[in-house]
C-alpha cells in the first residue's frame, strides 16, 4: 500500500507546469527567431552582401533553422526539471 502512495505522489504534476511550458515555448520561439536573424545579419555583413532580397531570404532561412534549436533547449530544460526528484519528507 505504501508503494502505491509513493507512486501516486511521484506521478503528481507540478502546479502551473503547463502554463510555464507554454510561456517558455513562446519565449524560446521568439528568442530563437531573433537569434537566427541576428546571426544571419552578422554573417551577411561579414560577407558584404547588400542585396535586400538576398538578405531577406537568408534571414528567413536562418530563422527557420534556429526554431528547432529553441524548442530543443526548452524541452531539455523541462525534462531536467521534471526528472529532478522533490525532497523527501521523513516518515513517521
Amino acid at each position: 500500500m505504501e508503494i502505491r502512495e509513493r507512486m501516486k505522489e511521484s506521478q503528481r504534476k507540478r502546479p502551473g507546469s503547463r502554463l510555464l511550458l507554454g510561456i517558455a515555448l513562446f519565449a524560446g520561439t521568439l528568442a530563437s527567431m531573433c537569434g537566427g536573424a541576428l546571426l544571419a545579419d552578422f554573417v551577411l555583413d561579414l560577407l558584404g552582401v547588400s542585396s535586400p532580397p538576398v538578405r531577406l531570404g537568408v534571414k528567413v532561412i536562418a530563422m527557420a533553422a534556429a526554431l528547432p534549436a529553441g524548442f530543443y533547449l526548452v524541452e531539455r530544460a523541462f525534462l531536467a526539471r521534471s526528472s529532478a526528484t522533490p525532497p523527501k519528507t521523513p516518515g513517521p
